[in-house]
């Protein structure tokens, strides 16, 4: 039986409106974004952006030890929601919520309505639906070691799409795949006539797999035309990544769009949850827990302190890090053209 209560972006778009009116809370943060600070670094090639959001401390700071997670209410929990917060429901597993903490004009949580832990196989589906019926927006997931404030209760997001410089950087690839972006924009990004798009396991019919490289955060993009190939090549890269000793699945965050009737897929492994310095003391401190807003260039800082010592260095220690090489990247790339 298919479910009749699939949620549109004006859907979203109309209940965060309304949410604005009847929820206080919401009204005081989604006003207060509107005047949050914002620096872009020039990382040589591409941009960075720096965010001060005070209102974040509450997930940047969140403990997601086991015990914490089990001596706290979890706040996905349809009956632990506040009172005033609306829900849509969207197929028969999730629903569709405003954030009352947001990092973007529109920006929404969508959890399970039941507790279960966040991974991302059990959710794919949902995920590639998700993408779709709310084109407008990108879709995307944090593992529960890559950046989820509730690694034990399933949820994506879905924000407004454009302020991640990632949005950028993967959709001008897609719209220009003949010029060279390496040359334009100082990129180690392959073209479409590159050996490595001539390989045939490189893609499948209706989709393909090609290295995003050269932006500290390398990962993997899937272009498809359909659900079933955007399915096979990411279970492909989901069995080439590593998994960390101890860790229910490959650490990564995701992203999804849906534009000129395709699927457009970024996977970012990772490698580390967080930077040294989030457990450091005095001067040496950041309170940055990377999630994927940051992965996708847009780097929160809850703390005016940290947000006045951001600069280069700093942000390209964090992403070293907490991501994989590129050479990491290419070497996973190879294996999935060469099998």
């Amino acid at each position: 039986m298919k479910p009749n209560n699939w949620v549109s972006s004006s859907q979203a778009t109309e209940l965060l409106a309304k949410q604005l009116v009847t929820w206080p809370l919401a009204e005081k943060n989604y006003k207060a974004l509107e005047a949050v600070q914002v620096k872009s670094f020039d990382m040589g090639g591409f941009s960075i952006r720096a965010q001060f959001n005070p209102a974040r401390i509450v997930s940047t700071g969140a403990k997601v030890d086991a015990r914490s997670l089990k001596e706290r209410k979890c706040f996905l929990c349809p009956e632990n929601l506040p009172v005033e917060q609306e829900r849509l429901p969207f197929g028969f597993r999730h629903l569709v919520l405003c954030n009352p903490y947001p990092i973007f004009p529109q920006h929404f949580t969508i959890p399970t309505r039941k507790h279960t832990p966040q991974l991302i196989l059990p959710q794919w589906n949902d995920f590639l639906e998700l993408t779709r019926r709310l084109a407008p927006f990108t879709v995307f997931y944090n593992g529960p070691r890559s950046g989820a404030s509730a690694p034990d209760h399933a949820h994506f997001q879905a924000v407004t799409r454009g302020i991640m410089p990632l949005d950028e950087e993967v959709t001008e690839f897609i719209r220009h795949p003949e010029a060279s972006i390496s040359d334009t924009r100082k990129r180690a990004f392959p073209t479409p006539g590159s050996e490595r798009f001539r390989h045939p396991e490189a893609s499948v019919s209706g989709a393909r797999i090609f290295p995003l490289t050269g932006n500290l955060r390398p990962g993997l993009v899937i272009q498809a035309a359909t659900a079933e190939a955007a399915t096979r090549l990411f279970k492909e890269i989901y069995a080439a990544l590593p998994l960390p000793p101890g860790e229910p699945e490959p650490m990564m965050n995701l992203f999804g769009s849906y534009y000129g009737n395709q699927w457009v897929i970024t996977m970012i492994p990772r490698k580390r949850h967080r930077p040294w310095q989030y457990e450091a003391e005095g001067n040496d401190h950041l309170l940055s827990s990377p999630g994927a807003t940051d992965i996708g260039g847009l780097f929160i800082t809850p703390l005016e302190k940290d947000f006045k010592k951001i600069n280069p260095e700093l942000l390209r220690d964090v992403y070293q890090q907490v991501c994989l090489s590129d050479r990491d990247v290419e070497e996973i790339f190879v294996h999935l053209s060469s099998n």
